[in-house]
Order: structure tokens, then C-alpha cells, then sequence
């Protein structure tokens, strides 16, 4: 699993750590402090390079916002927009979400 946030990368490796989540991701993609990387479709571009994905057809992101969802389709990926944050399902599906999970457990119906 890979992070692909919109937050600085600097700071998202920091929030992981301290949570102790950072063990379970295999790379995390953020934003660069001097905002040239800093849309989503960006970050999601750059998180496929550095882990050298291009089958697509294997890969989904999965978020919470519109802009997780329009990321996704900038980059030609599936998504999952999920209601147990901070977006609605209104704005998931009109941003055009392929799939919607209102809780964690549906995700894994999603993925096979």
C-alpha cells in the first residue's frame, strides 16, 4: 500500500511515524515543500514512478475527498471514495467515484 497525500511529504512521514502507521505503507507520496508537487494527480504520478507501477488495471486509489477522486481519473485509476471521511457521498459521486465504501470492511469487496 502506498500513502498519496496532498500534505507535505516531510510532514505526512512524521504524522505516520508518530501514529504508528508508517510500517504498514510500502512508500509515501506527498507534497514537496516548495509546492511543485503539490495536486493530487501530481503526487499520484509521482508515488506509480517511484514504485515503477504501470499495470493500472491492479491499482486504485482510494480516498475521502473529490480531489482524491479526480486524481485517480487524471492518472487513468479506479477509485474508492469513502464515507468515514471528511467528503460526503454526494461530492464522491459527483466527482464520478467508481466505487463508495461507507465503512473500512467493503473496501476488501471492492479490491477481490
Amino acid at each position: 500500500m502506498i500513502v498519496a497525500t496532498s500534505k507535505p511529504e516531510e510532514f505526512s512521514i512524521q504524522i505516520l511515524k508518530h501514529f504508528g502507521l508508517y510500517d504498514y505503507f510500502d512508500f509515501v507520496a506527498g507534497a514537496t515543500m516548495d509546492r511543485k508537487r503539490s495536486k493530487k494527480s501530481d503526487v499520484i504520478q509521482y508515488a506509480l514512478e517511484q514504485n515503477g507501477i504501470t499495470d493500472l488495471a491492479h491499482t486504485i486509489m482510494i480516498g475521502d475527498r473529490e480531489h482524491d477522486v479526480l486524481g485517480a481519473q487524471a492518472q487513468k485509476l479506479d477509485s474508492i471514495g469513502v464515507l468515514y471521511g471528511f467528503g460526503s457521498r454526494e461530492e464522491l459521486e459527483e466527482a464520478g467515484a467508481t466505487y463508495i465504501a461507507q465503512e473500512v470492511g467493503e473496501i476488501a469487496a471492492f479490491i477481490g
